[in-house]
């Protein structure tokens, strides 16, 4: 009798031992359940403004192509019109001039041939579809060569590699972050020397932009002074677009260091 009572008691502690572990091994899958859920909402979420974000940025890349196909347009048609039509009426003033009254034309020929060389400079920096027919290597050139002409640094150019195809969006974008580069080192680097290099290989493009300047401590590269209309966050934007990599390296008056790692993989 007492061995059936015995018998009995383990059945139940065996069977409460069983029922507990099975609650348990529910529990915990529950909460495994709830904890995948919670991360793929999170994870969704994060593609989501991740997609959102993107599209802002494609969005204001189209803005700003179209807003610079407009005005490099207005300034080969109108103002480049009204340069050459200056240059006729210099040409056409009656022949009969006084030294000092030649000396101002030829002056003023040669202001006018200045003037007439930076707008086609500006203009090439601003059209699109130029950018597009010439290709990066010489895009980029074109923009140290209108920063040599102001005096305000030396730049040294070099290019390593065999230069490949690059969608054209991408391209535009890779040059509009060198181009926001070489322009903060105009404004605000306040150095005497820069150089730029391209390192083509395979369907990988490296691009480094250094100079010698002020540059800035690391507390200011990561506080919140950099607001996201400056000229870092705009470069960061739009390297991420096209799934570049940005790197900021720079120490007080030691000069700034960025490159940009990229890779070729489709269209935009």
């Amino acid at each position: 009798m007492q061995d059936a009572k015995f018998s009995e008691v383990v059945i139940i502690m065996i069977a409460s031992s069983a029922l507990i572990l099975i609650l348990g091994g529910l529990l915990v899958f529950a909460l495994f359940i709830s904890q995948h859920r919670k991360f793929r909402h999170k994870q969704t979420i994060a593609e989501m403004i991740n997609t959102y974000e993107k599209e802002i940025l494609h969005t204001q890349l189209e803005i700003q192509t179209q807003t610079f196909e407009t005005i490099s347009r207005e300034l080969h048609d109108n103002v480049g019109t009204l340069i050459s039509i200056a240059m006729v009426h210099l040409d056409s003033l009656p022949g009969h001039r006084n030294s000092n009254q030649q000396e101002k034309i030829k002056e003023s020929h040669k202001l006018l041939d200045e003037a007439m060389e930076s707008l086609r400079d500006i203009s090439r920096s601003l059209n699109p579809e130029k950018l597009k027919g010439i290709g990066l290597v010489r895009s980029i050139g074109y923009e140290l060569e209108k920063h040599r002409k102001t005096g305000k640094f030396n730049i040294d150019y070099i290019v390593r590699g065999d230069e490949f195809s690059i969608d054209p969006q991408r391209l535009i974008i890779l040059f509009r972050i060198v181009q926001e580069a070489l322009n903060n080192i105009a404004k605000h680097a306040k150095a005497s020397s820069a150089s730029v290099n391209l390192d083509f290989s395979e369907q990988s493009l490296d691009i480094s932009i250094r100079d010698n300047g002020i540059g800035f401590t690391e507390q200011l590269l990561n506080s919140n002074d950099l607001t996201p209309g400056s000229g870092l966050r705009n470069m960061e934007s739009r390297a991420k677009l096209v799934g570049a990599k940005l790197e900021i390296a720079s120490k007080e008056n030691q000069g700034t260091e960025i490159t940009i790692h990229y890779k070729e993989n489709g269209s935009i």
